[in-house]
């Protein structure tokens, strides 16, 4: 009752999040066999410290969640016992849960939350059982050296040589099946990872990309990205422009995933075919949490279990250039220096970014504000910045590209013909490089 209650206020992602913070209310009261309308100070009290001790599955030694995470959990818990005051306990009867005023069996303090005064929820409740909460650093765009790791550790992880015993005995008698599995997730790994750089969208929105909405990319050039977080059943289309040559990259993928379909049909495996941009093993629509996971993976692969590395830090890298992009461009139209910007300058500039990012408000962007400043200061100018940031980008795709085409092909190396080839590509990729550095000096 409660879901369908709260459900026009939330989307089906936030609806999973909410199902899982209660979940753990849930589970205490079972286990303390105590009954919704009997929870009491003492009991808050007491979830909180269960919350708080509990130890972590994978790591013994570290807490199962830090103290921000408590704290969200126990707001939640206190929104649904709101809620179920309003709806279940009678007027005349003690009061479940409120200020401490009306005497309740919970007694919770309301808070004015001044920082988003303008929106609807004005205040918030706390509650004493809560822990102090943890500076938590924002997360920062994900650095290029990680990237780049990652995308090595890509083709590492697709060799043959490379798979455990138990899962080549799965392709024992199917071999073909094998090679265009490895090669399959080979391409969609690299296919993410370069759609979050290049795009900056979110997870939920990558999953839910139409494979039908894009085989035609090559002559439109533009993506079509479901904005999330918009409260509707089904997500509005954002318009993505592309170039020619990103539009190429996003083609590649699509005839890996082809390919793939054909070979999972020859040996019997393929499902119904799907309208979905990723595939898992069976030629399913994989889920989000799948991807997250698969990243996850990587990024302890390439070496990086110990810093903070997930598909949100892209977001946070493509916001971070496109918000130095438009400073740029800005400045160089207005004449103005950093000191001379206004409040209006940034808003105008943001209204514009949040056009890419499906952002619906611009009050959760101001912080890319200070993050782009940063990054200018580090490259040593903005056109340094966004010079090196494309070029490092596209350069370096072109040569993981080739050194797949060197790994594939079975040509001699002594023929003449091969090292022709070779030395065609890899000076096409220099001059592109080049060319791509020397626009940015021209232009800037």
């Amino acid at each position: 009752m409660y879901f369908l209650d709260i459900a026009h206020l939330t989307t089906g992602d936030s609806l999973k999040t909410i199902a899982s913070e209660l979940s753990h209310l849930v589970r205490y009261c079972y286990n303390k066999k105590l009954s919704i309308a009997k929870i009491a100070d003492v009991h808050i009290f007491d979830f909180s410290a269960e919350l708080q001790k509990e130890k972590s599955i994978r790591r013994e030694m570290q807490r199962a969640r830090n103290n921000n995470t408590v704290r969200k959990i126990l707001s939640r818990t206190i929104r649904f016992l709101l809620w179920y005051q309003e709806k279940f306990v009678l007027a005349t009867a003690a009061p479940l849960i409120g200020v401490a005023t009306v005497s309740p069996s919970i007694i919770v303090e309301r808070i004015e939350n001044q920082k988003y005064k303008r929106r609807r929820s004005e205040f918030y409740y706390t509650h004493r059982a809560m822990p102090s909460p943890e500076s938590a650093d924002p997360k920062r765009p994900i650095a290029l050296p990680v990237i780049e790791a990652i995308e090595q550790c890509i083709d590492s992880l697709s060799v043959l040589d490379a798979q455990s015993e138990k899962f080549l005995r799965r392709y024992r008698n199917r071999p073909s099946l094998l090679i265009a599995h490895l090669e399959y997730i080979r391409s969609r790994r690299h296919f993410m990872v370069w759609l979050m750089k290049r795009t900056g969208l979110r997870p939920s929105e990558m999953v839910e990309m139409s494979l039908r909405e894009h085989l035609h990319v090559l002559q439109s050039k533009r993506l079509l990205i479901p904005t999330k977080k918009r409260r509707r059943e089904n997500a509005p289309l954002r318009n993505f422009p592309i170039t020619l040559k990103d539009a190429a990259v996003f083609q590649r993928y699509l005839t890996s995933r082809t390919r793939y379909c054909a070979e999972l049909e020859r040996n019997g495996q393929l499902v119904v075919p799907s309208d979905a941009l990723y595939l898992g093993l069976s030629g399913r629509p994989i889920k989000k949490s799948s991807l997250e996971r698969d990243f996850a993976r990587l990024v302890v692969a390439a070496g990086f279990s110990d810093i903070q590395a997930c598909l949100s830090m892209f977001r946070h890298r493509f916001i971070t250039y496109e918000v130095i992009v438009h400073l740029k461009e800005f400045m160089a139209s207005s004449k103005k220096t950093a000191q001379l910007m206004t409040k209006t300058d940034y808003e105008s500039i943001l209204k514009r970014v949040a056009t890419k990012t499906g952002h619906g408000s611009i009050e959760s962007l101001w912080n890319y504000i200070d993050l782009a400043w940063k990054e200018i200061n580090v490259w040593g100018g903005v056109d340094a910045a966004i010079d090196r940031l494309h070029a490092a980008d596209r350069l370096f795709d072109d040569l993981l590209n080739l050194k797949r085409e060197l790994e594939v092909t079975k040509a001699p190396p002594a023929t003449k013909r091969f090292v022709d080839d070779i030395a065609i590509k890899l000076g096409a990729i220099i001059a592109s490089g080049k060319e791509d550095i020397e626009i940015g000096k021209l232009t800037g």
